[in-house]
């Protein structure tokens, strides 16, 4: 078995108890430890927003996006809290990066939809947000 870097120009297989990458340097037990930290953020993230404590969820999701800014699950989930906390803008942000990246995403595309009918004047088709059951935790999350 062998760990391969995360560094998407270097991906040179490594030793599994390797410090650093054998090719370019980069420190693997930190990026382990990190993706470690990633997916307990979200998680939190995921018992907060259950909680009905959307500022905490926010807040972890928005730190995954910014560490793995190409994770679409984190995208999701802070685009769901954000939705919640009635900050539409980014909320509508977070799921077009989303379907930028996989245009038939569910969440995305059922996040974007009500924000679109919420904005058009009249009553509301639904006054429910996209389901936050759409979402799951994460057991890692990997670096590019």
């Amino acid at each position: 078995m062998t760990v391969v870097c995360p560094i998407a120009r270097c991906r040179a297989e490594n030793e599994p108890t390797a410090g650093s990458c054998r090719r370019c340097g980069t420190p693997l037990q930190a990026y382990v430890r990190l993706s470690a930290h990633a997916a307990r953020l979200f998680n939190e993230g995921l018992a907060a927003a259950r909680t009905g404590d959307h500022a905490t969820a926010r807040d972890r999701f928005a730190a995954i996006v910014h560490w793995y800014p190409d994770d679409m699950e984190a995208h999701n989930a802070l685009a769901l809290a954000c939705y919640h906390l009635g900050a539409h803008t980014d909320a509508h942000h977070h799921w077009h990066l989303a379907l930028t990246r996989d245009p038939d995403d569910p969440v995305a595309r059922r996040g974007v939809a009500h924000l679109t009918a919420a904005a058009k004047p009249g009553p509301p088709e639904s006054a429910e947000p996209p389901e936050p059951a759409a979402v799951s935790p994460v057991g890692s999350a990997a670096p590019e």
